[in-house]
């Protein structure tokens, strides 16, 4: 019986240290991080440049000015094919690029050489052959140089657990060292010069991509590539009065679970 004692508390004490040691580690890395915008657990953020140990880290060519326009339509045309669809897809939704695209070149104006622009934005994606839609994320790291916009991507299209404790299971923007993992592939651009894959998880625009056509002469944030336009709410009332109507519906039941998160989603992505 005091084996087993000791056995115990020798393995709290170990998961106790190794908690402790999750923590500071966030905390470490939190100092290093600059948020310029947060909603939930979405963001876009200044973070310091990646090295290797003994390696000094080359600069980006920041801050430097992109567009609107040009980076929604970059984002735009980047698509994915995952293992439960084999047909490729918008990889970010028309309404987290109306959301995070303004904050990214916010990001970009204020970046320094020694920092990257990261981000996690949360988008609402059909399952169960369209009958119902579920959260999912998709992190980046971005920066500019030698005349290239390059994206390294973190996670794509990952399922959303609210419960989870994100010091814990933080949403981590992409890496130039560690190559992500997954059933997913980024399909060629072919038809458009500029374009180019380092790795599986890695992209970049040149400045000789150019947005279509039909993108320049449209409204911004309403990319031709998307598979649907992007309606703008036009709702007048405050996010505040929204949420009480939406909980209101709910508690009397004339909305379902599902129907309730995906409205609430919309309304906290405007914030």
């Amino acid at each position: 019986m005091k084996m087993f004692r000791s056995n115990t508390n020798w393995l709290c004490s170990v998961a106790s240290g190794l908690l402790v040691l999750l923590m500071f580690s966030s905390i470490a890395h939190a100092s290093d991080v600059q948020y310029l915008w947060q909603s939930r657990d979405q963001f876009v953020a200044l973070d310091r440049q990646e090295s290797r140990q003994g390696e000094a880290a080359i600069s980006n060519d920041h801050p430097v000015e992109i567009a609107p326009d040009r980076l929604t339509a970059m984002l735009a045309s980047i698509q994915v094919r995952t293992e439960d669809n084999n047909k490729p897809e918008q990889l970010i939704t028309n309404e987290s690029l109306e959301v995070l695209v303004p904050q990214m070149v916010q990001g970009f104006h204020q970046a320094a050489p020694g920092e990257d622009v990261t981000f996690a934005v949360i988008g609402l994606y059909k399952v169960m052959h369209g009958f119902a839609k579920t959260e999912k994320v998709t992190t980046g790291r971005a920066f500019y140089k030698a005349g290239k916009l390059n994206i390294i991507f973190g996670l794509v299209r990952k399922d959303v657990n609210e419960r989870v404790d994100r010091r814990l299971e933080p949403f981590t923007p992409g890496s130039r060292y560690n190559i992500l993992e997954g059933e997913w592939t980024l399909p060629p651009q072919p038809d458009r010069n500029g374009y180019s894959q380092v790795r599986k998880d890695w992209v970049t625009f040149s400045e000789a991509w150019q947005m279509p056509v039909a993108v320049q002469n449209m409204p911004y944030g309403q990319p031709s590539s998307a598979p649907a336009p992007y309606v703008r709410n036009t709702d007048t009332r405050s996010p505040a009065d929204r949420l009480t109507t939406l909980n209101e519906l709910k508690h009397k039941g004339l909305i379902n679970e599902e129907e309730y998160r995906v409205k609430r989603m919309e309304i906290m992505n405007g914030l």
